[in-house]
């Protein structure tokens, strides 16, 4: 038995493979928050909607901060630095939210993300 992959898989994998690009262990609920943030680009994203968006406490929308900006990050017995696809700057309206906005690199990085949504 042949089986066909229909398009829409394809183009997951296409994206799958982007991710695992930057990091093979990129945590799904990472990847949602860094596609949230390229989506509502060039707007920022406020970090302190992450909790309500994705079903997450703050604690983990701030694990989720410091991977995906360039902060190091806890990795039991090391500290890593984080990818830097993400930056946060204070809300000039609130300083004390954080305004969150893709770098170069995670310009470059979603861009790679709706190539691979794009392909047929």
């Amino acid at each position: 038995m042949i089986v066909t992959m229909s398009t829409n898989a394809k183009r997951l994998l296409g994206v799958i493979r982007v991710l695992r690009s930057v990091d093979p262990e990129m945590p799904l609920l990472y990847a949602g928050i860094f596609m949230e943030v390229g989506v509502r680009s060039p707007h920022p994203y406020l970090l302190s909607e992450v909790p309500e968006t994705f079903g997450v406490s703050r604690a983990t929308a701030s694990r989720a901060h410091a991977y995906l900006s360039s902060y190091l990050v806890n990795t039991g017995l090391t500290k890593k630095p984080g990818l830097g696809l993400i930056r946060s700057e204070a809300s000039p309206a609130n300083r004390r939210c954080l305004e969150l906005t893709l770098t170069a690199k995670g310009k470059a990085v979603y861009e790679q993300v709706m190539n691979a949504l794009e392909r047929k």
